[in-house]
């Protein structure tokens, strides 16, 4: 599963999944940039990769804002001279809420981090993958967007709007080698989720290297053929 000599662009790659999947890609050969909100925690990129070719270009961005995507885009474009791959891995999660106490800023704030950021990350990298024709774009969802419970509303909303959106940009880009798709875990075995729920069974969890690895595979040659497709990857839980 080669992506060698492609430029991909991880959003959210400094985070716990992020950093699976930019070993992943960095081993199988990618050229990979990192965006990061400013004055964000987080470990330094490249950590570990040395050996897997050069250390990955990190870009400060917020990605709800429309000119700090424009502007991390040419930033990547600039250092690399095209973007094959977009892995858009930013999303946030509030659950424990009913529809009658749910606060308007937790409805926006979800809706924002889960799917407006996708659209303005697609919106303006779709337009240099179109100049090569090929490209892999690839978005996280969520079990959530197709099996709801009670108290998730704004989350579930969002992640589901992801899938929608997801099938009309393959379906527009259908015909120019670009594909896109989107991956839905379930809980996602990261430090974080094991500490928010310390009683759980985090074997049964999905890993994030198994994640990687499966987005690696849709962005290979042998996943040219998948578009507009909804993944599920559960593990066990």
């Amino acid at each position: 599963m080669s992506v060698e000599g492609r430029v991909a662009l991880i959003t959210g790659g400094t985070g716990a999944l992020g950093q699976a999947v930019t070993e992943a890609f960095a081993r199988a050969g990618a050229a990979v940039a990192l965006t990061r909100r400013a004055g964000s925690a987080g470990p330094e990129p490249g950590a570990g990769r040395a050996s897997h070719g050069s250390m990955p270009l990190l870009v400060t961005a917020d990605v709800g804002n429309e000119p700090e995507v424009q502007r991390a885009v040419q930033s990547v474009v600039e250092q690399f001279g095209r973007i094959d791959i977009l892995l858009h891995l930013v999303g946030g999660y509030v659950g424990d809420l009913p529809v009658t106490q749910t606060p308007e800023a937790t409805w926006d704030r979800m809706l924002a981090i889960n799917l407006k950021s996708a659209f303005l990350c697609c919106k303006h990298v779709v337009p240099v993958m179109q100049r090569s024709r090929w490209g892999r774009i690839l978005t996280v969802s969520s079990r959530a967007a197709v099996k709801v419970f009670p108290g998730i509303a704004a989350y579930a909303a969002a992640k589901a709007g992801l899938l929608a959106f997801v099938e009309v940009l393959a379906g527009e880009v259908r015909g120019e080698g670009i594909t896109v798709n989107a991956v839905l875990p379930s809980v996602i075995d990261t430090p974080a989720n094991r500490q928010a729920m310390p009683t759980a069974d985090p074997s049964r969890w999905v890993k994030p290297d198994e994640i990687a690895r499966l987005m690696l595979f849709l962005c290979s040659e042998a996943g040219k053929e998948i578009s507009g497709a909804a993944i599920p990857i559960y593990g066990r839980a």
